[in-house]
């Protein structure tokens, strides 16, 4: 597992902020972490050293060692290191993973008021020429409406005695047609499944490269809810959409810039 710039900030985000890692389990994971050296990519202290380091015991360290391995935190390598001690590996990309998914949830969060801009309406200013001013004597408004006129009057009554009508015509269009629990959970279900295959597909095929940030930081929310869209209609078309926009957002800038 290659390392890349930030590697070590974005693994201490993912140790703090781990609901699956105990006190002792992030400490160890720190540890190792800070264990590792750049140039020479060699991270192979020994448990005997991590005890005296942390003050705990041998099976502590060793209990947590087998955790954060299993949690694929860590990486070991037996009698991989020097002078046949085993070796650690800080698993790189996992901790890279973590930051786009935790990044992810930050923008959606910062974002969840946003609201499409729209062009402003423009009412006219007054009454078309030659239009004079009339009273209007049919009782109903022509608009059409979303229900029979004629309801129940089982209905109507039911609410005026919960005291909530105020005693005009009742209308059904105003009560919110939500769906069922079930259909709800299945929805959000299939989103959520359709947002890691897409997230997954994207970090395995440009996880290893520079440019991953950058698209990361390119991904809006916009472009989450189309791209999440496309997956659940078709596996593997939600990356093959993040791909298009941002290459057509690219071709946009670099007309902007050349004019």
């Amino acid at each position: 597992m290659t390392y890349q710039k930030n590697d070590i900030l974005f693994a201490f985000k993912a140790i703090a902020l781990s609901p699956s890692l105990n006190g002792t389990d992030k400490q160890v994971a720190v540890f190792f972490v800070d264990s590792f050296n750049i140039k020479t990519k060699r991270c192979d202290p020994s448990v005997d050293t991590a005890s005296v380091i942390l003050g705990k015991s041998k099976r502590t360290i060793l209990r947590a060692i087998d955790h954060l391995v299993k949690l694929k935190f860590i990486r070991k390598l037996r009698h991989g290191g020097h002078n046949h001690c085993n070796k650690y590996e800080p698993n790189w990309a996992y901790f890279r993973e973590l930051e786009l998914s935790y990044k992810l949830r930050r923008k959606t969060h910062a974002e969840r008021f946003a609201r499409q801009k729209l062009s402003p309406s423009v009412c006219q200013p007054c009454h078309s020429s030659g239009v004079n001013d009339v009273t209007q004597t049919y009782p109903t408004n022509n608009i059409p409406l979303t229900c029979p006129s004629d309801v129940p009057r089982k209905a109507e009554s039911s609410l005026e005695r919960s005291g909530l009508s105020n005693g005009s015509a009742f209308n059904v269009a105003r009560v919110p047609i939500r769906p069922p629990p079930q259909q709800s959970r299945s929805i959000e279900a299939a989103q959520a499944a359709a947002v890691r295959r897409w997230n997954k597909d994207l970090h395995n095929q440009f996880g290893s490269k520079p440019i991953y940030g950058d698209m990361i930081d390119e991904i809006d929310v916009e472009l989450q809810d189309a791209a999440t869209e496309a997956e659940m209609k078709r596996a593997g078309d939600g990356i093959a959409w993040i791909l298009k926009e941002l290459e057509v957002r690219q071709l946009l800038r670099r007309d902007t810039q050349h004019q």
